[in-house]
């Protein structure tokens, strides 16, 4: 496990104010709530932590807020905080077994520990950066290397787009790209032609062959999966690389704009949760609105799909849903119930609410039943 609590506020003090309260998380977890309860605002919280955190946000987010996460990494505890304003930061820290790493206040200035020297040091850093960033050092701070790597390792996937169904590669920039023969692979879940291509030429076959079982195993009989020139394929205005399939009771190859929006969506999170098992570069999977558009016997099979995947490759999976056929699959074990009280929300799981969810075992419901009961509205009332 890896992220193990959150709790994020923004715009505290005033009418705005918005608050995630110590939302704990485990291995495999579910977050279930009713609309506008805060599960995609989770979601993106924790999103934008991690772009920060591995770099790959420049941009401070402008909102007065509050960011802390604990995590277990190669059985440590690190915690840390980050507290921004109008895109400045004014507040920042790292403890790792309660020892301090760093700390830094809204002046800039702070002191960093550096292991190799045995002794803490002073620094100075524009408001505009984070020090957990631009402090990388392998050999001084490799618990900010850590961190780091750790932040590059979350991906989020947002099930209810489109997953880039229309958006296709020029030949040039492709022949550019697979020209170099040591390429990164992809990392944007809105260009799944370009992520496909680049694992596949890096993986080979035996990755085809895992995109192809995984999708018969949803119930898409498929014998071919590949990307190509589309002009190859149908009649199109301009030379363009495109993904496409092939159903065993179809015969010819469909390139990815003539899919349904259910195949695309199940292809695309197939093709990245088997980059990240190939890559092993992945170690938290965010799926937001899973399910969303598929029918009972495909929302449940990815649904089985992807916790089989974070158990055999030890991935931390994090999905949120508020869709009945995903509701009554996931054992209870697995779930967390937001509950959303003005701008304050609370997740409820078997780690901080054990009763509630031991005494619905004995009342014959069905998981839905669970989400829909009020369990714990005490607990928020009484907050």
């Amino acid at each position: 496990m890896s992220l193990v609590k959150l709790s994020y506020t923004e715009f505290e003090g005033t009418a705005r104010h918005w608050e995630i309260d110590q939302a704990t998380f485990s291995d495999i977890n579910l977050i279930v709530g009713k609309n506008s309860s805060g599960k995609s605002k989770l979601m993106s919280v924790f999103a934008t932590l991690t772009r920060l955190l591995s770099g790959q946000q420049q941009q401070l987010p402008f909102e007065p807020s509050s960011f802390l996460i604990e995590l277990e990494l190669n059985a440590q505890v690190f915690i840390y905080q980050l507290v921004l304003k109008e895109g400045s930061v004014i507040g920042e820290q790292l403890t790792i077994d309660g020892e301090e790493k760093l700390v830094r206040g809204d002046e800039g200035a702070g002191k960093i520990r550096y292991e190799k020297e045995g002794r803490f040091l002073d620094f100075q850093l524009p408001l505009t950066v984070l020090a957990a960033v631009n402090r990388l050092d392998k050999i001084q701070h490799p618990f900010l290397m850590e961190l780091h790597q750790w932040a590059k390792g979350v991906a989020l996937y947002l099930f209810g787009s489109d997953f880039g169904k229309s958006q296709v590669m020029g030949i040039t920039e492709a022949e550019v790209f697979f020209r170099n023969p040591a390429h990164p692979v992809f990392d944007d879940p809105n260009n799944l032609v370009a992520v496909y291509t680049s694992a596949s030429s890096q993986f080979g076959e035996v990755f085809d062959h895992a995109i192809i079982a995984d999708m018969n195993a949803l119930g898409y009989s498929l014998t071919d999966v590949g990307s190509e020139n589309i002009q190859t394929i149908i009649n199109f205005p301009i030379a363009a690389l495109v993904m496409f399939t092939v159903e065993e009771d179809l015969g010819f190859k469909n390139p990815q704009m003539h899919m349904s929006q259910g195949m695309f969506r199940a292809l695309a999170l197939v093709v990245h949760l088997n980059i990240c098992a190939f890559s092993k570069k992945k170690q938290v999977i965010l799926v937001d609105d899973i399910g969303e558009g598929l029918d009972y016997e495909r929302a449940t099979a990815i649904i089985n799909l992807l916790i089989s995947k974070a158990k055999t490759y030890g991935l931390q999976l994090i999905m949120t849903s508020n869709d009945r056929f995903v509701m009554n699959e996931v054992p209870l074990e697995y779930w967390s119930v937001l509950k959303r009280k003005g701008g304050i929300v609370k997740l409820f799981n078997a780690q901080n609410a054990s009763k509630q969810f031991n005494d619905f075992k004995y009342l014959g419901l069905n998981n839905f039943d669970f989400f829909a009961s009020d369990l714990f509205e005490a607990e928020v009332e009484n907050d």
